[in-house]
């Protein structure tokens, strides 16, 4: 029986060692993606259990997350060359964006962004890369320049994502390509 004790604490140990990640352990996002698979260049589905009409009501008061336009020139860079194969332009600006990201916490983007982005490798960005295209993504939506974009999770919880969410005020974004 002790035996049968001491090979359960070997293979548990085994397990537990073969399920160490090589990227490093970010803070899970307050909402998850909705269904088994996600194909490349389909917008991600959230869902959360407080309902996103009710958490952009709550989140309405924060303040508007800011970037700077060096952040966003990196960040464009950045999408350039690791996002843009799997997410076309118009897919990820507008009214598309408004509807998926206005009034929610800059952090609920990071967490995603920086979880399971890119789609291939996910979390294998620096968090610098991941702050950079969210400036940049900011950028493309209008959202207003000012103070960096910070890799705190704490401040990011404060603020809010504040863009314009037309098709108009997107074509018209600095940096539209």
């Amino acid at each position: 029986m002790r035996s049968h004790s001491l090979i359960a604490v070997g293979c548990l140990s085994l397990t537990l060692a073969a399920c160490k990640r090589d990227v490093p352990w970010r803070e899970p996002l307050g909402a998850r993606v909705v269904g088994s698979t996600v194909q490349a260049g389909a917008p991600l589905k959230l869902s959360s259990a407080a309902g996103p009409e009710s958490m952009n009501a709550l989140n309405a008061s924060l303040p508007p997350a800011t970037y700077t336009a060096q952040q966003a020139a990196r960040g464009k860079q950045v999408y350039e060359s690791t996002c843009a194969r799997c997410h076309p332009p118009g897919q990820l600006d507008g009214a598309t964006f408004a509807t998926a990201w206005k009034n929610r916490r800059i952090y609920d983007l990071y967490s995603l962004v920086s979880n399971t982005m890119p789609q291939d490798k996910p979390g294998t960005l620096s968090d610098e890369q991941y702050l950079d295209v969210i400036a940049y993504l900011l950028q493309r939506n209008s959202a207003a320049a000012g103070a960096a974009l910070a890799a705190d999770t704490a401040a990011m919880k404060h603020v809010r994502i504040d863009v314009a969410g037309s098709t108009a005020a997107s074509a018209s974004r600095p940096g539209a390509q």
